[in-house]
């Protein structure tokens, strides 16, 4: 009997093993393999798309221990990693994403609709909480879709603490959410597609080092 019930544990973990890998598509992603999926990655060496990495002393972009992390030594800068290779529209983006060092005030999040490096969307969050959505529009500086840096309970804050960042771009009306509850609505018809990328920013404190994770990106 003992032996029985053994074998029936082991076959219930091989089928739960098999489901897992059943609901990832090749670059580890999981959930990924939907008709819907347009492109996604896990960041796996390997199998990882093109994205941009760049470094110098300020800030260092890098694949660890299948991550994209972004790590900053200095204050009052910005660097991401651009996807330069695919172009999206209208779309649903989703990617994991965690404060590891630095001030809780830094922040971290998407690109969308990237004309080029100066022109884009800008959705962040920082680790104690708050959220910005800006438009920067090239020498002619910055577009606020909310007045200030503002406050959201869907935030998990603190060091290690992982949130998923939604974008659901559907012409010019946009949904941005933080694990699955919409912390700001707003239509803009500067920029209808472009690349993405995925960034991280710090303020006063000159250090910073956050991870991303399971990029999806789908067809509304």
């Amino acid at each position: 009997m003992f032996v029985i019930k053994r074998l029936l544990q082991i076959s219930i973990l091989l089928l739960g093993l098999l489901f897992l890998i059943a609901c990832a598509d090749a670059t580890g992603v999981p959930g990924a393999s939907g008709a819907d999926v347009i492109f996604s990655d896990g960041f796996v060496p390997g199998q990882m798309d093109n994205w941009v990495m760049e470094g110098d002393n300020a800030g260092q972009t890098a694949v660890i221990d299948e991550h994209l992390v972004i790590d900053l030594a200095d204050n009052n800068i910005m660097q991401f990693s651009t996807l330069p290779d695919q172009t999206f529209d209208n779309f649903i983006l989703e990617v994991d994403a965690q404060l590891l060092e630095g001030d809780l005030g830094s922040s971290y999040g998407v690109l969308f609709r990237m004309q080029d490096t100066t022109r884009f969307y800008r959705f962040e969050i920082t680790g104690d909480g708050l959220f910005m959505v800006e438009r920067r529009d090239g020498e002619a500086g910055w577009t606020r879709f909310v007045d200030r840096w503002t406050e959201s309970a869907a935030i998990k804050q603190g060091l290690g603490s992982i949130n998923q960042l939604r974008v659901e771009a559907l012409g010019t009306n946009i949904s941005l959410f933080v694990n699955d509850q919409l912390v700001h609505q707003f239509s803009d018809t500067a920029y209808s597609s472009g690349t993405i990328a995925l960034d991280a920013g710090t303020f006063v404190q000159p250090q910073a080092k956050v991870a991303f994770d399971n990029v999806v990106v789908r067809r509304p």
